[in-house]
């Protein structure tokens, strides 16, 4: 047998003994499902929400794992879900990627918010994905340009 017709035949075996107690699985069964987000840090300390700038549109992979924490396939049919605690403030929607891989999408419908829970959940039933968005003004600068009205000089002398 090819190894692709004994991982269909293994797959086939733990479908029709599933939950007798007795199968030993050869491939590790998803238990949960996992958005990966960034682990964020703010002057060393690892941040409780995810800081979403009002002004990004942020896709974020949807994974599956198992007990211990390492990402494993989907069930067969498996689909996600996203909610949100406060749909005026924040958009999620679920999508596939350019490679057809499950992401989740949000963007900010508001200037500001905090505190909103969002939750990943699947048809397949396996554990829930929660993370807290708080939704801030994006900071970062979008332009360079030089000052002229505070800007400063000296003289110098008159190049040769």
């Amino acid at each position: 047998m090819t190894p692709a017709q004994i991982s269909a035949f293994v797959k086939v075996i733990n479908l029709v003994i599933d939950g007798s107690g007795y199968v030993v699985y050869a491939f590790r069964r998803a238990k949960r499902v996992s958005l990966c987000l960034p682990t964020i840090y703010k002057r060393g300390k690892k941040m409780a929400n995810y800081e979403l700038p009002n002004d990004w549109v942020l896709t974020v992979p949807i994974q599956t794992k198992d007990a211990a924490g390492d990402v494993v396939p989907a069930p067969a049919g498996d689909t996600f879900s996203v909610s949100v605690s406060d749909p005026a403030s924040l958009k999620g929607v679920v999508g596939v990627d350019e490679n057809g891989k499950p992401v989740a999408t949000f963007n900010a419908l508001v200037r500001l918010a905090s505190n909103i829970t969002v939750t990943l959940s699947d048809s397949a039933g396996l554990a829930v994905d929660t993370h807290v968005f708080d939704i801030v003004e994006d900071t970062e600068p979008t332009q360079d340009f030089l000052d002229f009205a505070d800007a400063t000089h000296t003289t110098q002398a008159v190049p040769t």
